[in-house]
């Protein structure tokens, strides 16, 4: 029965021929589909303004990013491929196992266009248009009109999370998917949560973080509502194995999972990791967010002022009125109506924990920002329009969220307008692709992890070692993985013999601004090394044969003979220096490698020259030793070294003398150097450059 006062006003209206609905006249549906269009509007719009803002960007921020558009132009030119041509000394190279194979194939069709790197920024834009409408819209469905506001406080109030999202990452729609299982935890939709669970599997390699946090979702309703539900937990694990089951690399995506998820925690500390997986100091952390922080205070501060803080009367603690509970055991509940509650809880919950996770590890910035905002907007509701001060002050709390996100988004501006500006040595996407056009066909390439996804992109014909985290090398290679590390350190005294016999590989690529310069520093003055490309990227290759001006011919001095050794003194019975059998290896040699004899700490050789009356005259060399080294000739000391120089051709002494025709002998002892790599062994021995020939 109506009451008398809906009557009237029906009656009223009905009187005045007006045809306004009043809100219990609204359909549903009709505003649920009103809300979806709404949404599409500004996906559409901010889509077209995002994507302005990256097409702006001379290039892509990351490198990861290059790799996953390579991926997704692989996807889209030979379709599901099981084998990673890159990565030839990678868990990724046979069976591939793709960890995020739905993202690279959502990638596909915008790396498939004539200008892949352009599409490449709208796929980009897409997705930071849909974290942003879908924050705003789960924002306001908490807060009202407020929670609108929830995507700007992350984007302008921290850095962080602003660095994060302009890369072309699966993090990204793992973000909206963690989102997704938090509202169907909240609002009781389990089978809906074992689709996103099937989602997440195939886009993103932690799918043991969703099903952890259904875990703990799982504890949650117990614990908090007395309410036992296994279908939180039962649907995500069983779309979840369904995901891996029918994963086009099944079961090598298993072994992936394995080696990025436990062996990558087992041996990060003695990886060449990123810094995304360490933590940040305190300071850092509480400046790179303080704007958020200003901000979330501020609300927090307004909500309590307000009494609506946790409160069962604000938005955000209101169930739909039909709600109801059942305690007991659901193993199967039916769609329950939406519970703000639980939500809230989900929310808070998920927020804990990446919390911790980003204490811990930087790259948990993503997730933990957007599901703070969201958790906090959940239990305040609407809040109040004042936030107060010490004593009986009080602020508008406009004024505050206006400041926070002025200064915020000042900040993020100079960080924007140093990404958009172009590079004062020139174009970093013209410079790759004249890179990726001076690499041969079918080369094989050495190259650091962290810049070979940017070469196979604009180098897609050439293969490389590794790709994406060192891990998929140094688990399953462990040697090769220690001698490229080796070698892009600059620790590896003699790189181009190691290159061709360890890493399989006549070409060498780098970034000018690689971390370790002695990398370049013993391949200038290498005359196995020619330089085939020269720019921001450079590219270097190893020739054979080019070897005949270094001094080879040694023979150990046995122990018990007193150094130097008299040129009279028959050595044929001594053991030779150990070359190569290998011609393609011996064409290499030039480095004088003692450990060739065992590890002792010091080895004592001998060389003989017979000097024609044609050759008289002064002989120059260069020694360039990396322990502490003595030189003599027929007796007489040439040189002597106690300091440790690492072996740098070019950065030898200078050795001469004034050779008569006849027998002469010089006789080198050459020590371990010093440990200066953290798990390296100390090197012996040293480079005798004849530089008079």
């Amino acid at each position: 029965m109506s009451e008398p006062g809906n009557l009237e006003s029906q009656d009223s209206s009905a009187e005045s021929g007006s045809t306004e609905l009043s809100p219990t006249q609204l359909s549903p549906r009709s505003g649920r589909w009103a809300s979806i269009a709404v949404s599409l509007g500004a996906l559409g719009i901010l889509w077209l303004a995002f994507a302005q803002l990256f097409l702006s960007f001379p290039v892509l921020y990351d490198t990861d990013s290059y790799f996953h558009l390579s991926v997704g132009r692989l996807y889209a030119e030979q379709g599901l491929v099981d084998e990673l041509p890159w990565a030839r000394f990678s868990a990724l190279h046979e069976g591939f196992g793709d960890k995020e194979v739905l993202f690279h194939l959502f990638l596909a069709p915008f790396a498939a266009v004539d200008a892949p790197e352009v599409g490449g920024r709208w796929a980009l834009a897409f997705w930071n248009a849909l974290v942003f409408v879908v924050l705003a819209a789960v924002g306001h469905r908490l807060a009202g009109s407020w929670g609108l506001l929830a995507p700007l406080l992350v984007y302008a109030g921290s850095f962080d999370f602003l660095g994060r999202l302009i890369r072309l990452r699966p993090e990204t729609p793992a973000l909206l998917l963690f989102i997704a299982a938090a509202l169907c935890v909240g609002h009781g939709r389990y089978r809906w949560l074992g689709f996103v669970a099937f989602l997440f599997t195939l886009s993103y390699t932690a799918f043991h973080a969703l099903l952890g946090l259904c875990g703990l979702w799982f504890l949650q309703a117990a614990w908090v509502r007395g309410r036992i539900r296994p279908a939180i937990v039962l649907y995500p694990l069983l779309g979840s194995i369904l995901a891996l089951w029918i994963h086009p690399h099944f079961p090598h995506n298993l072994v992936i999972w394995k080696i990025q998820s436990l062996d990558f925690f087992q041996n990060k500390a003695v990886l060449d990791v990123g810094e995304e997986i360490a933590s940040q100091p305190t300071d850092v952390v509480l400046g790179y967010n303080l704007p958020w922080l200003v901000a979330m205070l501020g609300i927090l501060l307004a909500a309590g002022r307000g009494g609506r803080l946790f409160s069962h009367d604000n938005p955000g603690a209101h169930g739909n009125p039909g709600a109801h509970s059942n305690p007991g055991i659901d193993s199967e509940p039916g769609p329950e109506p939406e519970s703000s509650e639980a939500t809230r809880d989900a929310l808070v919950l998920a927020a804990g924990v990446f919390g911790v996770l980003y204490l811990l590890m930087l790259r948990f910035s993503t997730h933990f920002l957007p599901f703070a905002t969201l958790a906090i907007f959940a239990c305040t509701g609407k809040p109040s329009t004042w936030m107060p001060l010490p004593g009986r002050g009080r602020l508008p709390l406009v004024l505050v969220l206006v400041l926070a996100l002025g200064a915020g988004g000042w900040r993020a501006g100079n960080l924007l307008s140093a990404l958009a500006a172009e590079p004062a040595d020139g174009s970093r996407e013209e410079d790759w692709k004249r890179f990726g056009q001076s690499v041969p066909p079918g080369a094989k390439v050495a190259a650091w992890w962290g810049h070979t996804q940017t070469y196979t992109f604009f180098a897609p014909q050439a293969v490389y070692l590794n790709v994406l985290d060192p891990v998929f090398m140094a688990v399953p290679y462990p040697e090769i993985y220690e001698a490229q590390r080796q070698v892009f350190e600059g620790l590896e005294p003699d790189i181009p013999r190691v290159l061709v016999e360890r890493l399989d590989s006549e070409f060498l690529a780098a970034s000018r601004g690689h971390q370790h310069p002695s990398l370049f520093e013993r391949l200038r003055h290498d005359p196995r090394i020619v330089t085939r490309y020269q720019g921001h990227a450079l590219l270097f290759q190893v020739l054979p044969n080019r070897n005949e001006r270094f001094v080879l011919d040694w023979r150990r001095v046995p122990g018990g003979f007193e150094l130097p050794v008299s040129a009279d003194v028959p050595t044929s019975d001594w053991p030779s220096y150990p070359l190569a059998t290998n011609p393609s290896i011996r064409s290499l040699e030039a480095y004088v490698d003692a450990r060739r004899f065992g590890e002792q700490p010091c080895v004592a050789l001998v060389h003989d020259l017979q000097i024609d009356p044609a050759q008289t005259g002064v002989r120059t060399w260069e020694l360039a030793p990396h322990g502490p080294t003595t030189l003599w000739l027929d007796g007489e000391p040439l040189v002597s070294t106690q300091a440790g120089l690492q072996a740098f051709l070019g950065r030898g002494l200078r050795v001469t003398a004034d050779l008569e025709p006849g027998h002469h002998r010089l006789t080198a002892l050459t020590c371990r150097g010093e440990v200066i790599g953290e798990g390296t062994s100390p090197y012996s021995g040293f480079y005798l450059l004849d530089l008079a020939s």
